[in-house]
């Protein structure tokens, strides 16, 4: 979108950028490497695993969620991929962050959960999947931009 290649979505438009940041871009006039250098210390402690930043991740992007997950998941409709995809994604989020930072462990109980080879093998399965549907996307607006 910075480069002009992509259309700007709205939350581009909406993106609040230093001022210290803009002097230096309009130092650097011959150089994009400031704003994306801007982007990684701007996002680089911020986690994108919870269905909300996701979905605003992917807007900031010019990616609708619901279609990532529609072309990850092929549910019915892109309204019912749209809820499968942000459930899965809390679920996988809450798991993770379950993992991490408890152990793994039941807060009312101290319970370890088990994690069986299934669990993980369609964890990785649903990921692969949302992955790939964002990079699909990704691809089809770059040669949507640029035709071979």
């Amino acid at each position: 979108m910075f480069t002009g290649e992509w259309e700007k979505s709205e939350k581009y438009k909406n993106l609040e950028v230093k001022m210290s940041k803009v002097e230096e871009g309009l130092a650097a006039k011959e150089s994009d490497e400031w704003f994306f250098e801007y982007l990684n210390e701007r996002f680089t402690k911020d986690v994108f695993l919870s269905g909300d930043s996701m979905r605003e991740q992917l807007n900031l992007i010019g990616i609708v969620f619901g279609e990532a997950m529609h072309k990850a998941f092929h549910k019915e409709n892109v309204n019912i991929s749209d809820k499968y995809g942000y459930k899965l994604v809390g679920q996988l989020f809450a798991r993770r962050n379950k993992i991490a930072h408890q152990n793994d462990r039941d807060h009312s109980s101290a319970a370890q959960t088990d994690i069986t080879k299934e669990y993980v093998e369609q964890y990785i399965s649903d990921i692969q999947a949302i992955v790939n549907a964002i990079h699909d996307i990704a691809k089809d607006n770059d040669n949507a931009i640029n035709p071979a």
